[in-house]
């Protein structure tokens, strides 16, 4: 049955309502901590920010209770691709005296640089997905849809909009577990009706054939949900009213600044190293 339970493997999105230090945060901070270490780790070229970054990463995951095993099966879907993306590093450099030879198989040569590319490759990944997933796992969608409010309300003083972008930012997150929990209840549909999921020895017309039945009514759900949630938010008036209030009010407290401080040193060290 692991074949069918796509949502198991989708981290992203998923909401963890647990008690630990960084749950309780503010959740300005923790968007503004979060989205510079993302930013920092993705621009840094230093291999060993790079590594000392997952590190931290792999720390924070018992500082926020969540158990290391769960957040490593988010890896599961795109852990083919990143190793396709670190072979091409292997073989992308060439040999010369800084950079000596280890192996040559016919014309690819594989080098130090070409295995420290790769692994850097792989680490930056990797760093950027857990993150990622952390993020999700401590930031509910209500919090963060409120503290984005917050922290892009002062652009309306220079006539920007932003709730448009929050928005969007919000059907998003709640489309993404909503289509994985649709596609594993039309898959199972179709198994009970004969089709054969769960074969791994398949050619690439069979496994078009299967996905296929799959395509069509996960389109067809998509436009009907579309519709419903348009017509909900004709119903409610959305759009209609410029100032809007929020019922969650935020309260920065010390422990926050400690939280948000540290988080911009690291990034800061990040990115300087």
């Amino acid at each position: 049955m692991s074949t069918f339970e796509f949502s198991q493997n989708l981290s992203i999105g998923q909401y963890l309502p647990l008690e630990s230090w960084i749950h309780q945060r503010d959740a300005r901070a923790k968007i503004i901590a979060f989205l510079g270490l993302i930013l920092a780790i993705t621009f840094t070229r230093n291999t060993f920010a790079v590594f000392a970054a997952l590190v931290l990463v792999f720390v924070l995951f018992p500082i926020a209770r969540v158990p290391i095993s769960f957040a490593l099966k988010g890896l599961r879907t795109p852990l083919p691709f990143l190793v396709f993306i670190a072979i091409l590093q292997i073989f992308r450099f060439s040999p010369g005296v800084n950079n000596p030879l280890l192996l040559e198989i016919w014309s690819l040569t594989i080098t130090v640089q070409g295995l420290i590319a790769a692994g850097t490759v792989m680490a930056r990944f990797v760093t950027l997905i857990l993150l990622i997933s952390l993020t999700s796992y401590t930031l509910s969608t209500s919090d963060l849809i409120y503290g984005l409010q917050s922290l892009l309300s002062p652009l309306r003083w220079i006539g920007i909009q932003s709730d448009d972008f929050i928005m969007v930012v919000q059907i998003t997150l709640h489309y993404l577990p909503m289509l994985s929990q649709a596609t594993e209840q039309i898959a199972k549909a179709q198994a009970a009706r004969g089709a054969l999921w769960g074969i791994k020895k398949q050619s690439l017309l069979d496994r078009i054939k299967t996905i296929y039945p799959v395509i069509i009514p996960m389109f067809i759900i998509s436009l009907q949900r579309a519709e419903n949630m348009a017509l909900a938010m004709d119903a409610r008036a959305y759009g209609s009213q410029k100032n809007r209030s929020s019922y969650q009010q935020f309260h920065f407290k010390k422990k926050d600044g400690i939280f948000l401080a540290a988080a911009l040193i690291i990034m800061a060290l990040i990115i300087f190293l």
